[in-house]
């Protein structure tokens, strides 16, 4: 078996499958790169778009495989490297390749298959099931993080309630409560899955809070001194008036998942409906800032 890895241009990854289909290619994986920027489109999602992924195919026979590549996308392949691989437990051997990783003063890790930290000024998180977004690895998880650093500096802010919206795996929310533990927490999340996630890593960090399954904030009554929002552009902007419902006077909310080009449409927005910026972090494209509630 061999492996053959190339970038390839989003304006034409569209024609990947049809490719695949008529060679003898025994399996292919696509992955984003975004190290080259993003392109002016989005996914179906909202999310942006990279202008190219990363591209490996398995395939027997490798005559002829750079040539066919550059005749059916000419310029829009690059960097093509051809290597024999070996027969092995792949499953095994991704979960081994696997790293914990360290952001800020937190270490992130799954129990069953990586150790705890040796470091002991690390606060360890368990991150047992991973099928929802927020592992870690993310820039925009890692800078919400740095934000939250920004307010743990202010010596005076003690949130006592918590919301994290779109909580994914609950990687923030129990970050949160590792900081200010005698706070209370919910989690709240459109997608079922990932709120059963959440609840399991609430358990297994020993994280007394709840989750539910919500679009909006229309069900719930609370008032919260913090917010996380690591989510899209759009549904930030749409869930705007209803996180000043949510939110007391001078509560802080951290907002993530956008990017640079989307920055301005966000910020004047939230401005304008009675926020104003407390701080900026900016990781490779991706933004987080910290708004306030005037």
């Amino acid at each position: 078996m061999f492996s053959c890895k190339f970038l390839i241009s989003s304006d034409i990854l569209s024609e990947l499958d049809d490719f695949v289909a008529n060679h003898d290619i025994d399996n292919v994986s696509v992955f984003e790169n975004t190290q080259f920027g993003f392109s002016s489109n989005l996914d179906e999602n909202g999310f942006p778009i990279a202008k190219f992924f990363d591209v490996e195919i398995y395939t027997e026979n490798t005559e002829y495989i750079e040539q066919l590549l550059k005749e059916r996308f000419g310029d829009g392949v690059k960097f093509f490297t051809i290597q024999k691989i070996d027969d092995k437990d792949w499953v095994n051997s991704y979960l081994k390749e696997l790293k914990p990783v360290i952001c800020d003063k937190f270490y992130f890790y799954n129990e069953f298959t990586q150790a705890k930290p040796a470091n002991q000024e690390l606060i360890p998180i368990k991150l047992n099931s991973a099928l929802a977004f927020g592992s870690g690895h993310h820039q925009t998880t890692q800078a919400c993080l740095l934000n939250m650093r920004y307010l743990l500096e202010n010596r005076s802010f003690h949130p006592q309630d918590i919301l994290d919206m779109g909580c994914g795996t609950g990687i923030l929310g129990i970050c949160a409560l590792k900081i200010w533990n005698d706070a209370k927490l919910l989690g709240v999340d459109m997608d079922p899955e990932a709120v059963r996630i959440t609840e399991d890593n609430y358990r297994a960090n020993k994280i007394s809070a709840k989750a539910i399954c919500e679009e909006n904030l229309e069900k719930i009554t609370d008032k919260f001194d913090l917010i996380f929002c690591n989510i899209l552009k759009q549904p930030l902007i749409n869930l705007c008036s209803e996180f000043v419902k949510a939110m007391n006077s001078g509560a802080y909310i951290i907002t993530s998942g956008y990017i640079i080009t989307q920055e301005n449409e966000l910020t004047k927005y939230y401005i304008n409906n009675k926020f104003k910026i407390k701080h900026r972090i900016q990781a490779d494209d991706w933004v987080s800032i910290i708004f306030q509630r005037q």
